[in-house]
């Protein structure tokens, strides 16, 4: 973790948001009060902080959004992606709520209901709700298409936007747990893969998510009680308490940060060598 930049005010949230989106889909959708900004004011509910990685690898998939990071990446191949991405994480930052006590099992499915729906948001809602942004963001078919060219969700999404968003949440739900895999195709298969490490994910969090859970709830609390600068301190100082523990990388939870790492990677060299034998046939779809 380097170059912590703290956010206090809801102005400072929006402002920094509007500089660096890399679309004008996104900064249009933003300035004009459409769904980028609402993401966003709902983000601005608590002071925010952005940081780079000092380690690529083990940071990329150490999720602190959850402990109140968002982590800037300039490596995607397009304008749109990279914002796609930030739009997920800061959906996660915006909802996510923080329950101290809460047990594992609870504490599980608070997180894996927080990825559905950030999924949801930055993978499929954003395209109905932004005209144009699909032709700009990947060159191939995505698991977004069955939707969009679906004439029967795209008539319920004009007629009834609520109950087609929670159609699509159903939808994705069902293939995270219960879609027979003998019906899936390589883009929900992977969904089905991601939701089983998310399972790994909590496990190695096991020791330690209650210390975040009552740190991050009593942040919450600092912040929505009208201290967001006194919120903003505290947090700062929590957090690099953590990260100093780490000597080598300066990463808060290095622990954590080193066997998620591991579990990711041969994930991800996995995905990608699927993609890539998927890649000559017209079904492909990825996410």
């Amino acid at each position: 973790m380097k170059h912590l930049v703290p956010l206090v005010t809801r102005d400072d949230v929006h402002a920094h948001c509007l500089a660096h989106w890399k679309t004008d889909a996104f900064r249009s959708s933003h300035r004009e009060g459409g769904y980028i900004h609402d993401v966003v004011d709902q983000y601005a509910r608590l002071p925010r902080f952005t940081c780079e990685t000092t380690n690529d690898r083990l940071e990329r998939a150490h999720f602190c959004t959850w402990w109140g990071l968002t982590m800037r990446r300039d490596d995607y191949a397009a304008p749109a992606v990279e914002d796609l991405y930030i739009l997920h994480e800061i959906w996660h930052a915006a909802h996510i709520p923080f329950i101290p006590g809460i047990g594992f099992e609870a504490f599980h499915g608070k997180m894996e209901r927080n990825e559905l729906e950030a999924s949801v948001a930055s993978e499929l809602l954003v395209y109905f709700k932004i005209d144009g942004l699909r032709e700009s963001a990947f060159p191939h078919p995505i698991y977004a298409d069955r939707f969009l060219n679906d004439p029967a969700m795209r008539l319920l999404w004009r007629e009834n936007e609520v109950v087609a968003t929670n159609t699509l949440l159903e939808a994705r739900r069902n293939v995270m747990y219960s879609k027979p895999e003998g019906d899936m195709d390589l883009s929900e298969r992977w969904i089905r893969k991601f939701t089983m490490q998310n399972r790994q994910w909590s496990i190695v969090w096991a020791d330690r998510y209650p210390d975040i859970e009552d740190h991050m709830h009593r942040f919450q609390q600092m912040a929505h009680g009208g201290d967001r600068k006194g919120a903003a301190d505290f947090h700062i100082d929590w957090i690099e308490a953590e990260a100093a523990s780490d000597a080598v990388d300066h990463i808060p939870f290095r622990d954590q940060a080193l066997l998620f790492a591991t579990i990711y990677w041969a994930n991800r060299a996995k995905y990608d060598a699927a993609l890539n034998g998927a890649a000559s046939k017209p079904a492909r779809m990825t996410a």
